[in-house]
């Protein structure tokens, strides 16, 4: 075992340089191989990332779908509501003008009553003289 101590090791500079070459390899490959680990968990933390935004882009367009079919829904009761309120608008014109006719044609009657000739009834009320001869005839006693 004492030889194994004593022994002369001695090493050409060629065959250094090739150790230092083959360590520096080795070394560029631990590198590279520790380089390419990180990268791959930093590309699944990015995937992760994109699929909980993906997640989150879906979760908005299914609420802006609701919002949207919503809207529409709004939208068509605001439609119906205006179709009502026109049609009731339109009964109450005609109600307007049936009950301004019923007091043009009572006060047609009364002033008949009370005597004024035709000609000044028509003057007053807008009515045709034949109009009131017939309301005459109708609303007066016999």
């Amino acid at each position: 075992m004492e030889n194994f101590f004593n022994q002369n090791i001695s090493l050409s500079v060629l065959e250094f340089a090739f150790i230092i070459m083959i360590i520096c390899l080795l070394l560029i490959l631990i590198s590279f191989f520790n380089n390419q680990k990180k990268i791959k968990l930093k590309l699944d933390g990015i995937q992760k990332t994109i699929t909980k935004i993906t997640y989150q882009i879906n979760e908005i367009s299914t609420e802006y779908g609701i919002i949207d079919k919503n809207l529409n829904s709004s939208k068509e009761d605001l439609t119906n509501i205006n179709q009502t309120i026109r049609s009731i608008q339109k009964d109450i014109g005609k109600k307007n003008d049936e009950n301004l006719s019923e007091q043009i044609i009572n006060k047609a009657v009364d002033l008949a009553k009370l005597g004024v000739n035709v000609t000044e009834i028509s003057n007053r009320t807008g009515l045709s003289e034949e109009q009131i001869e017939t309301l005459i005839k109708f609303h007066t006693q016999k």
